[in-house]
């Protein structure tokens, strides 16, 4: 028998994360299933009707959720209350339209602790903000739907919605700009801080500080500007591939009566990011002196068309001097300063590939900032590859103190870069064969 086929469906789908995320629910629940992502421009979406009464079951993104609803022969009721569909049960062809968003918000914001209740405040009058402020609302919440001043009308018009569709429903259209707190949850449900566009913020540093807890749709980049900054105001923040795994978690529970662990998905929730951030993340090489990061990260650039970066040369361009001088004028204190300045400008970066300098893990600081957006791999050398290797280079300031030390520091380097990578990559080799196991190791995941 051949196995069911679901989909995705929108426009552009290029980039979404829904194949693999499906694609490991099925595994889970030990399913024979493909799932593939369909682009359908607008104007086309009624021609593809026989093609996806074909499906098992399909999902709905940006722009066809709510172009979708005339087209289907039911709805259920939570759909029809929201006006939006992002599930469609396809059975003997007939299309019934399901919304699983908002059972993907609450149960994200559940499985972090943060109970949906009290004042919430939701930025943006779209599809998502329309799932999110419905959640809400049927949770008992009192909702803002806080939008800019183009957006004000479609703001009134979801709160007039929300109060139409859910009894005793407490809604109120704002200008973002006029947000007073305090709010017990604030979600950012606008594309502001996704992929590419990764240094926006939907508000101001006061906005988030009035809030308890943040949520943040965005899902790409995973630690998005409106994260950092809660994180920073000591808010709790929830990011969105929470919200992305468990509406997927939900909607195989229409198709087929399926049931995840939370265990499962948190595993899912972890693998998926990083799938992601292989993609769309930044490539961040380390290793001890001598592991060749530089010379493998320009051929890693190159094969995947990624800018470069080195960090030692961002430093040096930035304060007009070598290292070796910098090391002579300022210790390596000092030097550790300049490169912790390059960390945090660097690290939030998306698409780079970065040679990271040799002692840069040693601080857990950077790792983790080089993470939270993107994939470390660690370049794996023999002390004695990398002392040859290093043979007659008088331009590192930290080789000077004989073989004792050069082990020393090798051993703590190749440790604290081993602690911190994604991947691992034995790079005692030609630095051709080395840069090809990294972009193998980058390729997404079958």
């Amino acid at each position: 028998m051949e196995p069911e086929t679901f989909a995705v469906i929108g426009h552009p789908v290029g980039h979404t994360m829904s194949p693999f995320i499906h694609a490991r629910l099925f595994a889970l629940r030990g399913a024979r299933a493909r799932y593939e992502a369909l682009d359908i421009p607008p104007g086309r979406l009624a021609e593809s009707l026989p093609r996806l009464r074909a499906l098992g079951g399909f999902n709905v993104t940006i722009p066809h959720k709510r172009a979708v609803l005339p087209l289907l022969d039911g709805l259920d009721a939570k759909a029809a209350a929201a006006g939006s569909v992002n599930t469609v049960k396809s059975e003997a062809g007939r299309l019934t339209g399901f919304t699983t968003d908002g059972e993907g918000f609450r149960r994200a914001l559940e499985a972090a602790g943060v109970p949906l209740r009290g004042k919430v405040a939701v930025l943006g009058a779209g599809g998502a903000a329309r799932a999110c402020a419905f959640e809400a609302a049927l949770c008992g919440c009192a909702v803002a739907v806080a939008a800019r001043a183009h957006s004000l009308p479609a703001a009134e018009r979801l709160c007039a919605d929300l109060r139409r569709a859910v009894p005793g429903a407490r809604a109120e259209a704002l200008p973002i700009a006029g947000l007073r707190g305090p709010w017990d949850l604030l979600v950012n449900a606008t594309p502001a801080g996704m992929f590419p566009d990764t240094d926006a913020c939907p508000v101001p540093e006061e906005t988030a500080a009035a809030a308890a807890c943040v949520f943040d749709a965005v899902y790409n980049p995973a630690e998005t500007a409106l994260l950092r900054l809660a994180r920073r105001l000591g808010k709790r923040a929830v990011g969105g591939m929470g919200m992305l795994v468990r509406q997927a978690a939900a909607a195989q529970e229409i198709w087929s009566g399926a049931r995840f662990l939370e265990a499962d998905l948190a595993r899912l929730d972890r693998d998926a990011a990083l799938e992601m951030k292989k993609s769309f993340g930044s490539a961040v090489l380390c290793g001890p002196m001598g592991s060749g990061k530089t010379t493998v990260g320009r051929l890693v650039a190159e094969k995947t068309g990624r800018p470069f970066a080195d960090l030692d040369a961002w430093i040096e361009r930035k304060a007009g001097k070598s290292v070796s001088a910098l090391f002579a004028e300022r210790g390596e204190a000092g030097f550790r300063t300049l490169e912790r300045e390059a960390v945090l400008a660097l690290a939030p970066r998306c698409g780079l590939v970065v040679a990271a300098g040799g002692g840069t893990f040693l601080d857990p600081r950077n790792a983790a900032e080089f993470r939270r957006n993107g994939v470390t791999v660690f370049l794996d050398v023999p002390a004695e590859t990398a002392r040859a290797r290093l043979a007659g280079d008088r331009t590192r300031p930290l080789l000077r103190g004989g073989e004792e030390s050069f082990l020393r520091l090798w051993a703590a380097r190749r440790e604290a870069c081993r602690a911190a990578a994604d991947f691992t990559v034995e790079a005692g080799g030609a630095p051709e064969r080395t840069a090809q196991a990294v972009v193998r190791a980058l390729a997404p995941a079958s």
